[in-house]
């Protein structure tokens, strides 16, 4: 859970932006040091360059044959405090001084150099490195002047430990600072996507909580809220609106049907009495499309998932098995069915059920005598629960699959059979406000339909 917790936060804007912002620190740090230290290090080298360069010529101007010079030497490295000579003949032999080449070293110093103890050079305990001076005399003879570049040694590793340290603490702060503000912005976004996914359950009560520091989050939240307040008030007066259409339409249908029904009664006449029976229909036919709509209008509003409980849905699917048989075999038809035990899902139990109704019914209602319409019901992972419900008629055209699934779509070999093309609109509404799928294919004869529903582990967590 906390490495969850860390990949969470390490992907957020806010700790890149944190680490951008160290690595910008981190690379002006170099700069500075780079700076300082090509400041400091030039300084020491100079300044030791310009000691063995005065020293090289007083033991040049001293000498005027092999004899002084090697003489001038030897005074020299008498004389010195700190100073290394050596005067070595073309061979590499050590004819006067205190420093002790190797061979290799010997060859190897041309000009100016810094060296060590692992560059072939015998030095005292307390000194770390040289800086001289290598120059060829007329006689092949090669001059060596150095001075004690101890301090030199030192200011480089002092630099370099002092920018590990800067670049280790940098980072640090940046990585620790990266984390601390991405908490806080995505415990802040967070709060923002529960309230959002509370308000698409259906609670449009919701608000985004303030934090109170007048930030950039506040303000975002402060316009949303107003908007939320808006919506309400829309949705508010929506469904005020329909429940005035609901009781200012359905009632004068419903006595409208009434008085039908009692002028039926009161003539004798076969055709006027088919008349009235055909009006009936209309009215009873106009009634179930505007309940319909009602419902589909209430189900994508999405306010009955308050209200979600866990249902078990191999009851509910035997139920209807055991209702649809007999229907089934009065039109002819067969209905069997393999349902696993123990389905459940969170959801609102009417809402399925009708759902299902509609499928059954159409499948029922489009197929012809002698057809096979099965059920199928079980687990599917993860964390899923699959119902399939599948018929050997006539079948959809595939182009028509998303069609079908919108309000007053009705395919054309349906347009002289009972309903409204509401049907599957309420079925696909159904299954959204379950966060399901839906799927229709072929049967190779008829239609497949597939619902993928979550089951109710999370719903009973």
């Amino acid at each position: 859970m906390l490495r969850d917790a860390v990949t969470r936060i390490t992907r957020t804007s806010s700790f890149r932006l944190a680490l951008q912002s160290a690595a910008l620190s981190v690379f002006g740090a170099i700069i500075v040091f780079a700076i300082i230290y090509r400041a400091s290090e030039s300084t020491v080298r100079s300044a030791l360059e310009a000691t063995v360069t005065s020293e090289q010529a007083d033991v040049i101007s001293d000498a005027r044959d092999d004899a002084s010079i090697l003489k001038a030497v030897q005074v020299a490295t008498a004389e010195s405090d700190g100073t290394f000579y050596a005067l070595m003949d073309p061979s590499g032999k050590l004819l006067a001084g205190n420093l002790a080449l190797s061979p290799q070293a010997a060859q190897t110093w041309n000009g100016w150099r810094t060296m060590g103890r692992d560059d072939g050079i015998s030095l005292p305990p307390h000194i770390t490195a040289i800086h001289g001076l290598s120059t060829k005399l007329q006689n092949g003879d090669v001059l060596y002047v150095a001075e004690n570049a101890s301090a030199l040694e030192a200011l480089n590793e002092l630099i370099r430990n002092a920018f590990l340290a800067v670049f280790g603490t940098i980072l640090a702060i940046g990585f620790g600072g990266g984390l601390f503000i991405a908490r806080q912005t995505l415990t802040r976004v967070e709060s923002m996507s529960k309230t959002s996914h509370d308000i698409m359950e259906g609670d449009l009560t919701r608000r985004i909580p303030l934090n109170g520091t007048g930030d950039e989050f506040d303000r975002l939240a402060t316009n949303l809220n107003a908007m939320l307040d808006r919506i309400e008030v829309l949705m508010e007066n929506l469904q005020q609106v329909s429940n005035d259409i609901a009781h200012d339409l359905r009632s004068p249908l419903a006595r409208l049907r009434e008085h039908l029904e009692l002028a039926r009664h009161h003539t004798r006449e076969p055709a006027t009495q088919t008349a009235f029976d055909e009006g009936i229909a209309q009215v009873d036919s106009a009634l179930s499309i505007f309940s319909a709509l009602l419902r589909i209008a209430e189900v994508e509003a999405g306010a009955r998932r308050r209200d979600f409980k866990v249902v078990d849905l191999s009851t509910l699917l035997r139920d209807l098995v055991e209702t649809f048989e007999t229907v089934a075999e009065s039109e002819s038809m067969t209905l069997t069915a393999a349902i696993a035990d123990g389905l459940s899902v969170a959801g609102d139990r009417s809402l399925l059920a009708q759902m299902l109704v509609n499928i059954i019914e159409n499948s029922i209602r489009h197929s012809p005598a002698g057809s096979k319409i099965f059920i199928e019901a079980g687990p599917r992972h993860p964390d899923h629960v699959e119902i399939v419900i599948s018929d050997n008629g006539p079948g959809i055209p595939p182009e028509e699959y998303t069609h079908v699934l919108q309000r007053f779509v009705r395919i054309d070999a349906s347009r002289h059979s009972p309903g409204t093309g509401l049907g599957l609109a309420l079925v696909a509404a159904v299954v959204e406000l379950h966060n399901g799928k839906i799927d229709l294919r072929a049967n190779n004869p008829g239609l497949r339909v597939s619902i993928l529903l979550n089951d109710a582990t999370e719903h009973r967590a």
